[in-house]
């Protein structure tokens, strides 16, 4: 047992505000106040030992709750602001700072500092060059640190930039180059912006743009506008005219799409690049000076649509990549920020759908970042025009407000799947909300939209914690919480190439060794050691520093009185006895070092850990066969699954009712040993004597296979679906789909006693919509599932039926793949349309009048071939006779 300090008693916001207390208190607010003071999130939690996004979180609510100021900026910055006020007499009415300066006027004006600041700046002109050259410098990296992607895919086009405005004495031309709306003309005014911050250029210095395409048709004239021309020099030249060379001269002169510029005005180009001089048009003896540092940009291949002697004299060539050829992530920067300045705009609160932002990731933008950048203005114009005319509260950015243009981005869908799904969390919100007042972008972006890719290792585990904690509060199943958590753990350690792994272990084990307690690598090398027989590979210093980190966390959560709370995994212990043990060694071992009390909940994360990443690598996805008697039952189904899902790792196979049960055993093992990837094969079976298959297959093949009965078209898409997620078991696939069954009515046998389970509606339907909105990439589940069952209760109110939850899943999962159908223009064709709407035009009506609604809520209209197989999906399932015409 341990004695715990009074700051180990404190919950987390009390230490982080005793720490930006401590650290106020050291700042001296006078007449030197120069320089940035404030303090960073990541600087705060590398003196508590605590993850910067946790230290960021209790900053906010330290904000938020008026007792901490929050200067924006590059970085943000905190301050204590009670200590400010009541040690300085100052009054700060704002807890959230725009700018810096505005922070600096604040405390200079209620000190009565201004004019000694002043004086004392004036009189001390040494210091001041010092600090405006560390202000330049600091400025400098932040111009470009503002483009989005400069870290990723703009990272080698920033440090080329820079080398070119750099280069002594005067910097290197530069040609841009990248298809229309690259961006390439923001990227110039950035490289200006960046000369005149590194002090490279003057404040004053000039920066002229000229478009070369403007006047591409009129040579004369072009050259004209660009070198001057004199008296005379052409027919309407009355007077003498300066060019923009000299608006430009010992400035930035931008050509865009130079490649328009005649061969004779490249010429006159490249001279004054060799010799500082040129004429103007019309002048035969004139020479004139001019220092210039062009930028170039164009559209084209520059070696076949430009002069190689004018090239030759552009040293640095950057190539700006299209939207397409950037991640998702970078795109959705862009659109937050496209978003956000119109919110700036309208001056008023903009809300964007989930769709929308889906449908604006996935499009086909040819006009790249600029057509992106239009479309995001006219969307934001079309909304507010009905934020103006329905008197809204606010400007609602929907999807019915689209053109059809857009929703085609849909079809991409799968293969942006995964890139989709690693860095966005779209699921736990319908739209997010721009503020006018809110000027953070990163933070926002991170904390809605996108998962934190800035964790360090250690904020990885706790992450774990908070997430295993979340499932368990939302009722989730033992066995699904530990597959979730070995996906997200493989997701981090196995992302990337076993020779990226090599090289960025020894960078991780460098870095690890500074922060981790080395008793605490002692202990996992230890018992690892002891028990190297357990583990299928040579053991990976990796996974010890990993654990380590884990470990390190743990014990100062425990310190803190922070105790994870995790389910009764006594099953868990006995399947995975092994894991336990070595487990509970090391919970000996950091007891018995450490002086503390490791609760048996961090022994179970650890089992579960160790069981993960000892799971055997899987060469690839579970095979499901789908086998049902009649013509076409199987078929049918798994068609609807792969529609649905765009899988391949599900199969059908047909039992005529006249064929032998030896002919479909034939062909069962046939396709299994066909389709086998080393994982072996889960079989959905209807009835009869299929379901003594498994055995069988197994025994004559080798092929590891299981059996569930009673197969349904919603256990067929749990199937695929689960089958398709990398490292998935056969144990795991086999629960989800018997857990699906439960939700459509089936009984289930414990100690073969039958049980009938009668799940509440609202509960049934709540799983239901869990489980929608994982199939779903594109719309939000959950409004569709409200809408459609406004829908429903619609139908079954004017034709008297009752709706059971098994009609319920069926039409809600059939609807909401129709509206993503329709949406993204692929509706289902139905060849006897015509037939079904003379025999059952009544119902026809009712059908299609109930779903105006949908068609309102996504801005969609709905083919007449779509509701006809919703017409035969409700006259079937609410049994409906001829009476209904």
């Amino acid at each position: 047992m341990i004695i715990e300090s009074e700051n180990n008693k404190l919950s987390r916001k009390d230490r982080v505000y005793k720490k930006l207390k401590q650290l106020t208190e050291e700042v001296t607010f006078n007449n030197n106040l120069i320089e940035r003071v404030g303090f960073e999130a990541s600087y705060i939690a590398e003196k508590l030992h605590i993850s910067r996004n946790n230290v960021s979180k209790e900053l906010n609510c330290l904000v938020n709750e008026g007792r901490a100021v929050k200067v924006l900026g590059k970085p943000v910055l905190y301050l204590d602001k009670d200590y400010i006020e009541s040690t300085y007499k100052i009054k700060i009415n704002e807890s959230i700072i725009k700018e810096y300066n505005f922070f600096r006027e604040i405390i200079n004006k209620e000190l009565n500092l201004e004019s000694e600041n002043k004086s004392k700046v004036v009189n001390n002109e040494k210091y001041q060059a010092i600090n405006n050259l560390a202000n330049n410098k600091n400025k400098s990296n932040d111009i470009f640190e503002n483009i989005i992607g400069s870290k990723d895919s703009l990272k080698t086009q920033i440090k080329q930039a820079k080398a070119a405005i750099l280069y002594p004495p005067n910097g290197l031309h530069t040609l841009l180059i990248g298809p229309t709306g690259a961006g390439k003309t923001t990227f110039a005014e950035v490289m200006y912006r960046y000369a005149i911050n590194a002090g490279i250029l003057k404040a004053n210095t000039p920066y002229v743009i000229f478009n070369c395409a403007d006047y591409a048709e009129n040579s004369q004239l072009l050259l004209s506008h660009l070198f001057g021309h004199a008296k005379g020099a052409f027919t309407g030249a009355d007077s003498e005219k300066k060019g923009l060379v000299d608006q430009a001269n010992n400035g930035i002169l931008f050509l865009d799409e130079v490649h328009r510029l005649p061969p004779e005005g490249q010429e006159m180009l490249f001279s004054l690049m060799d010799r500082g001089s040129y004429r103007r048009l019309g002048e035969s003896e004139n020479t004139r000076k001019a220092s210039i540092l062009f930028i170039a940009a164009t559209t084209e291949d520059p070696k076949s649509a430009m002069l190689s002697t004018f090239l030759r004299r552009i040293p640095v060539t950057i190539e700006l990549p299209s939207l397409d050829e950037r991640s998702l992530k970078e795109r959705m920067k862009i659109i937050y920020e496209f978003f956000k300045n119109e919110c700036f705009k309208i001056k008023t609160q903009l809300k964007v759908s989930k769709e929308v932002l889906k449908v604006l990731l996935l499009y086909k933008c040819p006009g790249n970042i600029g057509q992106l950048k239009n479309d995001i203005q006219l969307i934001c114009a079309n909304a507010f025009v009905e934020y103006i005319t329905q008197n809204e509260k606010y400007v609602h950015v929907k999807l019915s407000q689209l053109a059809q243009r857009f929703k085609e981005g849909i079809f991409t869908i799968e293969d942006k799947r995964q890139e989709l799904f690693k860095y966005f969390d779209l699921n736990d919100f319908e739209s997010i909300t721009f503020n006018n007042s809110d000027k953070e972008l990163d933070d926002n972006l991170n904390g809605l939209l996108l998962y934190d890719d800035y964790n360090a290792e250690e904020d990885f585990y706790d992450i774990m914690l908070e997430i295993a904690q979340k499932y368990y509060e939302d009722g989730l199943p033992v066995n699904e919480i530990r597959e979730k958590i070995n996906n997200q753990i493989r997701n981090r350690f196995d992302k990337l190439p076993i020779t990226e792994k090599l090289r960025n272990l020894t960078i991780n084990k460098e870095i690890l060794s500074k922060i981790v307690t080395p008793e605490i690598v002692d202990i996992i090398e230890k018992s690892f050691f002891e028990n190297k027989d357990y583990f299928d590979y040579s053991i990976d210093t990796k996974l010890i520093y990993s654990l380590a980190l884990h470990i390190e966390t743990l014990i100062e959560r425990l310190k803190s009185g922070n105790v994870a709370i995790y389910p009764n995994l006594d099953s868990t212990y006995k399947k995975h006895e092994k894991e336990y043990i070595i487990a509970e060694g090391i919970k000996n071992k950091i007891e018995k070092i450490f002086l503390i009390k490791v609760p048996n909940d961090e022994v179970a994360f650890i089992t579960m850990f160790l069981y993960s990443v000892n799971t055997k690598k899987e060469y690839g996805n579970i095979q499901v066969l789908v086998i049902a008697h009649g013509n076409g039952t199987a078929t049918n189904m798994v068609e609807v699954a792969k529609k649905l899902l765009g899988c391949n790792c599900i199969h059908a196979l047909d039992m005529p009712l006249e064929e032998k049960v030896e002919i479909t055993l034939n062909k069962a093992i046939d396709v299994v040993k066909r389709v086998d990837k080393e994982n072996g094969a889960l079989l959905l079976v209807d009835m009869g004597s299929l379901t003594t298959f498994s055995d069988i297959i197994t025994e004559r093949t080798g092929i590891k296979t299981q059996i569930i009965k009673m197969v349904s078209t919603p256990m067929v898409i749990e199937a695929a679906r689960k089958a398709m997620m990398p490292n998935v078991t056969m144990d795991i696939l086999v629960e989800s789909v018997k857990n699906i069954s439960l939700l459509i009515g089936d009984g289930v046998k414990v100690n073969n006693l039958p049980i009938e389970i009668e799940l509440e509606s609202s509960n049934c339907r709540e799983h239901v919509v869990k489980m929608l909105d994982e199939i779903l990439t594109f719309l939000n589940a959950k409004k569709a599932s409200k809408v459609l069952n406004a829908v429903l209760e619609n139908i079954a109110s004017v034709l008297d039926k009752e709706i059971d939850d098994a009609m319920y899943i069926k039409f809600l999962f059939h609807c909401s793949c129709m509206i993503e159908r329709v949406i993204r223009n692929d509706a289902l064709p139905y060849k006897k349309f015509l037939v079904i709407k003379s025999t059952k035009g009544k119902l026809f009506e009712v059908i299609k009048n109930s779903f105006i609604l949908v068609e309102e809520t996504f801005g969609i209209n709905i083919p007449d071939t779509e509701l006809a197989y919703i017409l035969e999906m409700v006259d079937i399932n609410f049994s409906l006779t001829s009476g209904a015409n």
